[in-house]
């Protein structure tokens, strides 16, 4: 059966999950046979399996060898923070301390009430006296970035909207997000800021409220994300493994549309 099958077709994707290009798998790759044009011994596939087991073992080591140097990193890191005795991380340590949040600032686990207390306008003002104007070019950026947080924190209720404020609330996104990019250029874009930045105004356009919006949908989709990563558990490649969890998610986005449709 095997040597028919072998005979019908050139580039058969029938593989016996020993692969040559290993992190370069794609569904249409070929199989030993076809890149070989024969079929190997099994003494030949066992030097394929051992040669594969090798690039492993060294990719394994290597990636240990990063990890601790990471960690010895970290370590230093974090004697260095602990260590600082300067004006600055003085004041720094006794603001945050007079509005309730604490040192857990440095590992950026502020809580949701330390997240409210720090967004109060009069004291964004009081976090960013105490640097110098010419510390960085992002302050200011910064600054924008946290005042237009403060005004969504402030707007993020159940009252009905009005167009004025609809509007006003759109400015103010516009604000957040050019002056994000120049203070954090590299961030990350996480499914809340997406959400936020993306959706929030034709939200409440639509609904003229946010009091309907919870974290609810997030979390779901998180449960959804867990869920595929674990069914793709076999998937080695990062990259390929990425793809095939956007495509199952505008799967389900598609299926939802149809339904939609058709209800």
């Amino acid at each position: 059966m095997y040597f028919l099958l072998h005979q019908l077709s050139e580039n058969h994707p029938l593989c016996l999950f020993v692969r040559f290009h290993f992190d370069d798998y794609q569904y249409d790759e070929q199989c030993i046979e076809c890149q070989k044009n024969a079929s190997p011994s099994f003494s030949a596939r066992r030097d394929i399996l051992l040669i594969l087991r090798d690039t492993l073992l060294e990719q394994i080591r290597q990636d240990e060898t990063m990890l601790v140097a990471v960690a010895a990193e970290r370590e230093t890191l974090d004697c260095s923070v602990d260590s600082l005795e300067g004006e600055v991380r003085k004041k720094l340590e006794e603001l945050l301390k007079s509005i309730g949040c604490d040192l857990r600032t440095w590992y950026q686990q502020l809580t949701d009430n330390q997240a409210r207390s720090l967004l109060r306008e009069e004291n964004i003002q009081k976090l960013l006296d105490i640097f110098p104007p010419d510390a960085s070019i992002n302050i200011q950026p910064m600054k924008i970035v946290m005042l237009s947080l403060s005004k969504l924190m402030s707007c993020a209720n159940n009252k009905v909207k009005s167009d004025e404020e609809i509007e006003e609330l759109e400015r103010v996104l516009d604000n957040f997000v050019t002056n994000l990019k120049l203070a954090q250029p590299n961030a990350t874009v996480t499914s809340k800021l997406h959400i936020l930045t993306a959706h929030l105004i034709p939200f409440l356009k639509k609904h003229r409220t946010w009091g309907s919006i919870t974290e609810q949908g997030v979390e779901h989709l998180h449960a959804i994300i867990n869920g595929l990563n674990r069914r793709l558990a076999s998937v080695l490649n990062t990259r390929f493994k990425a793809s095939l969890v956007v495509k199952a998610l505008s799967n389900y986005n598609f299926i939802f549309d149809v339904k939609s449709i058709l209800v």
